[in-house]
């Protein structure tokens, strides 16, 4: 009878095994879609940014940073005004968000397949 329980016993606990290595290997597929999609996304993003900053002009107004620093430094508050008004703000917004996602989700992808990797030995 003892034999019967403990082989029963170890048939629930590699059935508890599998179900939890098969979540982690999809958890983790998502999550390496996730951080590939993130990361294709983000070099449209830059391109976007880029193209943005030289029509908004944030380029000339940094400039005078290094050219002007006199007339800057009297007018540093209309000038830090001008450079955030001239700052693509969405898509920097866009960007980090897009990093956060990048970062994560490889974080959790490391986690589950240090997971399957416990598991298959």
């Amino acid at each position: 009878m003892k034999d019967n329980l403990d082989y029963l016993e170890s048939r629930i606990l590699n059935q508890i095994n599998e179900i939890k290595l098969k979540r982690a290997r999809a958890k983790m597929l998502v999550g390496r879609v996730l951080s590939g999609v993130s990361f294709v996304a983000l070099f449209p993003i830059f391109i976007n940014i880029f193209s943005q900053l030289q029509t908004s002009g944030f380029w000339n107004y940094l400039s005078l940073v290094f050219t002007d620093t006199s007339t800057v430094a009297v007018y540093w508050k209309e000038f830090s005004l001008s450079l955030v008004d001239a700052l693509p703000i969405v898509s920097v917004g866009l960007v980090f968000a897009l990093l956060l996602v990048l970062l994560t989700s490889l974080r959790f992808s490391i986690q589950d397949y240090k997971l399957i990797k416990s598991y298959e030995f």
